[in-house]
């Protein structure tokens, strides 16, 4: 049936419209994968990879893949960084890249920096794997329709964003504006895939608790300037194992999960860490809820890009 309805709207308006940001569970362990002014705020090169599979056990759902890098760059007083993400949902997969720089503003007591992030995004849609009310399917692929075909569809958009920063010795906040150049992904005549422009904040405090815990609660807020979505998190952390439970959604409408997450650090270079969504919607029916893998690997060793600016001191690197 959801196949059905997005042929039937595409039949009346020829315009296919959606939020294309992706939703990881722990990405307050990443905070560069939110926001590009955070590339090289760690003062080392930092590598990490994200798998998510969500609402196991349906058909279509959404699962992706996140490989993102930064590293101060001491010389252009700022960092640098490169993401690349990929995704299938449903008919449609979209694969990105894209390459982030940092300027850290000098004259502050703490840390402020602004970043710009350019890229490109390719966009496909699976022809072969729809199946329409008046097609006919038991030796060939024939969907009786004037707009579709039967092979797979790419179309290229360039991707602009615009961030900012800030952290002091306890506490990160920053804003980004996503998707800035939003216009149509032409993947035939009369058919268009919508992307939009989006914005998300967030907000993140370190308390120092007794015997060597660490709290860290966060508040992460996403809009496509029509309709709004907030994620609550804790994370809390002892030694080299950390954990944390958070909620997407504020409201009964926006209700969609509860998240529990839990890692190790391995040694100076590698961590590990596994969510489990549990959905709190009417998908709790039928989905066996969302898994997300995390691997973090630090180099831990100087790079010789210049002199580094004020060293924040928090504990932010879980």
């Amino acid at each position: 049936m959801r196949f059905i309805y997005s042929l039937l709207f595409i039949g009346f308006f020829g315009t296919l419209q959606g939020q294309q940001n992706q939703h990881y569970t722990m990405k307050m362990l990443n905070l560069f994968q939110i926001n590009p002014a955070f590339a090289g705020v760690s003062d080392q090169l930092n590598v990490f990879s994200f798998y998510r599979s969500q609402w196991q056990s349906h058909n279509g759902s959404p699962t992706q893949f996140n490989l993102n890098a930064s590293l101060p760059f001491y010389k252009l007083n700022g960092g640098l960084g490169v993401k690349l993400s990929t995704s299938f949902q449903g008919v449609t997969d979209a694969t990105n890249v894209d390459f982030s720089y940092a300027y850290y503003i000098p004259w502050l007591s703490d840390h402020l920096s602004v970043g710009i992030s350019l890229g490109i995004a390719q966009f496909g849609m699976n022809g072969n794997e729809i199946i329409t009310p008046e097609g006919t399917y038991e030796f060939s692929i024939n969907h009786n329709d004037p707009i579709l075909n039967n092979i797979r569809n790419t179309a290229f958009i360039p991707r602009f964003s615009l961030s900012a920063f800030y952290a002091n010795d306890y506490f990160d906040a920053g804003i980004r504006f996503a998707d800035v150049i939003a216009q149509p992904v032409p993947f035939e005549q009369l058919v268009s895939y919508n992307v939009s422009r989006f914005s998300d904040v967030f907000f993140s405090y370190y308390y120092t608790l007794p015997n060597g815990w660490i709290w860290q609660p966060s508040v992460y807020i996403m809009s496509n300037f029509k309709q709004y979505q907030i994620d609550l998190s804790n994370f809390i952390k002892y030694g080299n194992v950390f954990g944390g439970i958070g909620l997407r959604g504020y409201d009964s409408k926006s209700i969609e999960s509860l998240n529990l997450s839990g890692g190790i650090k391995f040694n100076n270079s590698y961590t590990i860490a596994y969510s489990y969504d549990v959905s709190l919607n009417s998908l709790r029916k039928t989905s066996e809820g969302s898994h997300e893998i995390m691997i973090r690997y630090d180099l831990n060793k100087e790079i010789n890009t210049g002199r580094p600016p004020k060293t924040i001191y928090n504990p932010r690197n879980l």
